[in-house]
């Protein structure tokens, strides 16, 4: 399968998973308190960190091969079984010996829950991984839709039925369940590897620098979690923890639906011969095209975003939405960095900045978190501006782009954002109603047809890949 029919796969399956993913925060955040979400937040985190030293690198490592042989499949799938029942065994551990002072009572579900969840990790590689290799994100991005929907369902049926944190934990867990049970009927007669405990040296030697960057950034970000819930309280997390999700909103719409692809994308891009500094420009032209237009419109429209998804009770989010979306903007130069570091062979270097910035994160932060919510998303943005200026010039020297070639994206994708957010929000300010559904949705749609006419008129690139993604779909086809 091509890469433009990946990407356009995943492209179309997104509204569908938008939609499970706007209900779920829409509903969720009128059933469950701020301190229900404040608590769950520090759950996810503790198991993202278990699900990185279970997971070892391997899914990046072998996305790298351009095929997946039997036997260093097996060797991967024998490493994470072994890896899942240590991590998971030891997560399970450290829950029955922690005193209550540290996990709550009102946890324990949540967390055995989650504990199931990093058990079941290993049954990825039998199923993603082949998938992803071969370009079959059609069939991925259909089990994405049913996970997402049975995450949904599951998630505020527990909630109705005041499960609490553990709702979010049990949708979680459902949707992993699902997917997998599907993958497994998708796979037919296709044989399963059988599980090898030799060839796992160069696997873990690999495996634990990348891991080793996950759980740092992980417990970096549960060190700020934790400043926030010691500094200003559980239900101020839980309040940040939603205005994260409504800024993520975007992320989940169309970055997260290329991400799979990006691995094999630009592995499939060095070994056709491109230049690893038209790949770079490629991505930041890409990226910011979407990224400044989306985010600017976020800050502009938070108030009314958050009165629709939250609903109320958090009137504190839209000043934390518009402060997390000026990170948001910046992504374009960080986003999927570490997949283009991992595909130039320059891990070391990869790694070496995400830990830069990690440690910088946690350290501003909770400066900021001694002052206030708004202070401590100050210094987020603060930290990752220096991580902007730390990649670029890494980029820089790796690839040897050309500068002026840079400016002219970023000069363009500027312009797609004043289109975008200059109309957003003269119709905000012309159109004052007490239903703020209504307001919403006249002003997205003038900053979104800002955005079309903008993208026809500068002839952007995203006009022509629109065009050609556009003569993939059948009924789109000219007769």
């Amino acid at each position: 399968m091509s890469l433009r029919r990946a990407i356009r796969d995943r492209l179309l399956s997104r509204p569908a998973v938008l939609a499970a993913h706007a209900i779920a925060l829409v509903v969720l955040s009128r059933l469950l308190s701020p301190a229900d979400f404040g608590l769950f937040a520090l759950a996810a985190i503790s198991h993202q960190i278990a699900v990185s030293l279970a997971d070892l690198g391997i899914k990046s490592q072998l996305l790298k091969d351009p095929t997946l042989e039997p036997r260093r499949h097996g060797e991967a799938f024998g490493l994470a079984l072994a890896s899942a029942m240590v991590v998971g065994g030891g997560f399970l551990f450290i829950l029955l010996v922690l005193p209550e002072q540290i996990v709550p009572p009102s946890l324990d579900v949540t967390l055995w829950i989650l504990a199931a969840s990093v058990f079941l990790g290993p049954l990825e590689l039998l199923f993603n991984i082949p998938l992803m290799q071969s370009m079959r994100f059609g069939l991925i991005s259909t089990v994405n839709v049913f996970g997402a929907w049975t995450r949904c369902g599951v998630s505020i049926l527990a909630a109705i039925y005041g499960a609490g944190p553990a709702a979010l934990a049990a949708g979680l867990l459902a949707e992993q369940i699902v997917s997998f049970a599907l993958f497994a009927c998708a796979r037919q007669r296709q044989a399963i590897p059988a599980p090898r405990i030799t060839g796992w040296q160069t696997l873990i030697v690999d495996g634990t620098r990348l891991s080793g960057n996950q759980v740092i950034r992980h417990l970096c970000d549960l060190g700020i979690l934790g400043a926030i819930s010691s500094f200003l309280g559980v239900a101020t997390l839980g309040v940040y923890n939603r205005a994260d999700q409504v800024v993520k909103l975007f992320d989940k719409v169309f970055l997260n639906s290329m991400s799979p692809v990006i691995m094999p994308a630009f592995v499939q891009a060095i070994q056709n011969g491109h230049q690893p500094a038209a790949i770079y420009l490629k991505k930041v032209e890409l990226l910011s095209a979407l990224t400044w237009p989306a985010f600017a419109a976020i800050a502009i429209l938070a108030d009314p975003l958050c009165r629709v998804v939250l609903g109320p009770g958090w009137d504190a989010a839209p000043i934390i939405v518009q402060l997390l979306a000026l990170i948001g903007i910046a992504d374009a130069f960080t986003k999927m960095n570490q997949a283009l570091f991992i595909a130039l062979g320059e891990l070391r270097l990869g790694t070496r900045l995400d830990v830069l910035h990690h440690i910088t994160r946690v350290i501003l932060a909770t400066v900021g978190a001694f002052i206030s919510i708004e202070a401590l998303c100050i210094a987020l943005v603060l930290a990752q501006i220096i991580n902007v200026v730390r990649q670029t010039c890494a980029f820089g020297r790796t690839t040897g782009y050309n500068h002026k070639q840079f400016r002219n994206v970023l000069l363009s994708s500027a312009l797609l954002a004043i289109c975008t957010a200059g109309p957003a929000a003269l119709a905000l300010h012309l159109y004052t109603s007490e239903h703020a559904a209504l307001q919403l949705l006249v002003a997205s749609a003038a900053g979104i047809a800002g955005f079309v006419i903008a993208v026809i008129a500068l002839r952007h690139m995203l006009f022509y890949e629109a065009q050609k993604a556009l003569k993939l779909i059948p009924w789109a086809r000219p007769r």
